[in-house]
């Protein structure tokens, strides 16, 4: 019996090919469903998976990334490519991520079950639905200790040393002042620094980048949870291109929040509920925010958490989170070529017609006037060493 599982969005969709294969294919069986990348994650983490049907447009991170993320852990999964678009560009990175098969959507049923059972004819029923081994725990020391260096490797120029040091310091004293939300800004601009760089691939400068924010931890004497450990010491066999962004800037938001979580989410007082709200939106700005959602962090009642929303801040939750993904909007047009269809995808609206129309509603002018009016030039980071 092979295990499948669908990634899509639409629950339609899914749906019909659940319906389709379970209907057709006695020796495939339907092992889980995931509507956006977060889900696809926790699949890949606890499901034992033959053959992955995976729609590109999902919330992110998005169907290529989720591919890059099963591709870079080594699973011999198979993978069948759903879109509804005939890009190019979509095509070349099906190539580059080894994707088994590629089907336009609306899917015909007939195609469908001859891309799947071709990709199942070339499984090894035996030992294909393995999970892959868990890569060996870095242990963080309790204590800083020069001899227990990572598993991957460091740069030595002076320059990079300079610079590395200087974001450490920089964390640190955000850590310090219980500034959460700016040190989330600091680590993501530092991190869409090194992407943004068209001459040099990010790998190195990325590895040097985590190995400092792991320091500052070492350094405060954090034992960091094994989860994050074994992604730490996976990084060394990873490919860290272009593809990798979101993973490595998910992974680098969870270690800050290991910094941070002496601070007990949730307080006695309306600020500090307040403060742990806003913590959320800013962690999760890139996912998605809802009322519910965050009233559940900060464990109180939506309702409850919108009285007293309106109350500290002068205004509602809703545009206060409109607010913050206007803002976020204008920090990528004006630092990065992103295409505005991916920004409007990273600040989970619900397409970019949409986006567009927000946000000239709200700035006056259209994401591609506001990119042509402010767009600033790209600052390198310092170049590793060789």
């Amino acid at each position: 019996m092979f295990n499948i599982v669908i990634i899509e969005d639409e629950e339609l969709e899914r749906r019909a090919l659940r319906r389709i294969i379970e209907t057709n294919l006695d020796s495939a069986r339907i092992v889980g469903e995931a509507r956006n990348g977060t889900e696809a994650v926790r699949l890949i983490e606890t499901c034992q998976i033959d053959l992955m049907l995976v729609d590109i447009r999902i919330p992110r991170p998005n169907g290529l990334e989720i591919i890059q993320m099963v591709r870079d852990r080594g699973m011999q999964t198979k993978v069948i490519i759903l879109t509804a678009y005939d890009y190019f560009e979509i095509m070349q990175s099906a190539i580059h991520l080894k994707a088994d098969n590629f089907l336009l959507k609306p899917v015909r049923t007939d195609d469908l079950l001859k891309a799947v059972s071709a990709c199942l004819g070339t499984v090894d029923a035996t030992a294909s639905t393995a999970l892959p081994d868990a890569p060996p725990s870095l242990s963080i020391p309790s204590a800083r200790r020069d001899d227990a260096p990572l598993s991957f490797p460091t740069q030595a120029d002076p320059e990079t040393v300079a610079e590395t040091a200087h974001i450490a310091r920089q964390i640190a004293e955000l850590v310090e002042s219980t500034s959460y939300r700016a040190c989330l800004t600091l680590v993501r601009q530092r991190l869409e620094a090194i992407y943004a760089r068209k001459d040099v691939p990010p790998r190195r400068a990325v590895l040097e980048y985590i190995r400092t924010v792991v320091r500052v931890a070492e350094e405060r004497q954090l034992a960091m949870p094994s989860c994050i450990t074994r992604k730490i010491d996976a990084l060394a066999q990873q490919r860290l291109d272009l593809h990798s962004h979101y993973q490595m800037l998910e992974l680098v938001y969870q270690i800050v929040d290991v910094l941070f979580e002496a601070r007990e989410p949730g307080g006695a007082h309306a600020s500090d509920y307040i403060q742990d709200v806003l913590n959320y939106i800013e962690r999760n700005l890139h996912k998605g925010v809802t009322l519910e959602e965050a009233a559940g962090f900060a464990n109180i009642s939506s309702c409850y958490l919108s009285r007293l929303f309106r109350k500290e801040m002068g205004g509602t939750f809703i545009s206060y989170l409109k607010t913050k993904r206007i803002e976020r909007a204008k920090e990528l047009l004006a630092d990065s070529d992103l295409p505005i269809t991916n920004v409007s995808l990273d600040l989970s609206f619900q397409d970019a017609n949409y986006f567009c129309k927000a946000f000239k509603k709200e700035v006056g002018v259209s994401p591609s006037e506001y990119r042509r009016q402010y767009r600033r030039p790209v600052v390198d980071c310092p170049a590793p060493s060789a």
